[in-house]
């Protein structure tokens, strides 16, 4: 009964929170010159993450909450929100269209529902454990590309500090697949591996808010997600696979063999 009414509550609060980022986003651009990138970073992400922590300590007062910018507020539950409040906000305050709102839900620390609006899009993906995972109501699938030499890739640096590193990666692939490409949303770069408009997205040191609701959305999808030694995703920061599934063995065989 819980998670029933999770499912309704987390798309309803990414909507309200996406719906706000929309309206701020056209305004955004008129004076994003006039202040520094940071100060502009820090007023859209605590607003909008203010905007859904305060709904859900409204309606689940006892869940605990894993945030962005809050950190994780504890109450000892066996539920959490995990929140991104505004994932690519770098896009969002240079006038790039692709941002997105995302949000999954755990039960003793498995991922149960997630969800990622991209409200310029409107676009809304969802996945529920064990139901498929969802565009805007309609079920989606990973491609079935299974050669790297025809794949497209998504990347992004997460935080990896070292270029030499993310160098090294992006080289190495890029030999490879037909292309990488970088959207500039963790979030949504899982969630385009889940409908099949890409093939795999490799990241680095990425936090738990950023993939948690993509991850569900790719396993649900058929895909495969673990960290660079093969390894199930944990609630921590991780280099991060992402994959339709049939090419994961063999980008975690480059990826040993790189010593990436």
């Amino acid at each position: 009964m819980v998670l029933k009414k999770v499912k309704r509550d987390a798309i309803k609060f990414a909507k309200k929170s996406g719906n706000f980022l929309l309206k701020e986003f056209k305004k955004v651009r008129d004076y994003s010159k006039r202040k520094h990138t940071k100060e502009l970073k820090t007023i859209y992400d605590k607003a909008s993450e203010n905007l859904i922590k305060n709904l859900i300590e409204k309606n689940y007062p006892e869940h605990s909450i894993l945030a962005e910018e809050s950190g994780y507020l504890r109450k000892d539950s066996q539920y959490i929100w995990i929140v991104d409040p505004l994932d690519g906000t770098s896009n969002f305050v240079s006038g790039n269209p692709f941002f997105s709102v995302s949000i999954a839900f755990m039960i003793n620390k498995k991922l149960e529902f997630g969800v990622v609006y991209a409200p310029t899009l409107k676009e809304i993906f969802t996945a529920e454990k064990n139901k498929g995972a969802f565009l805007n109501g309609r079920k989606i699938k990973v491609s079935k590309v299974s050669d790297i030499r025809k794949s497209y890739f998504v990347t992004c640096e997460g935080g990896e500090k070292s270029r030499k590193r993310k160098a090294k990666l992006l080289s190495t692939f890029a030999e490879k697949a037909i292309d990488i490409r970088k959207l500039g949303s963790a979030a949504l770069e899982c969630a385009w591996v889940a409908c099949s408009r890409a093939d795999a997205y490799i990241t680095f040191k990425i936090r738990p808010w950023d993939v948690a609701a993509g991850i569900l959305l790719v396993e649900e999808a058929g895909g495969k997600v673990s960290d660079f030694k093969g390894k199930e995703w944990k609630l921590k920061v991780l280099d991060l696979i992402v994959s339709n599934g049939l090419l994961h063995k063999k980008i975690l065989e480059i990826v040993k063999e790189k010593k990436i």
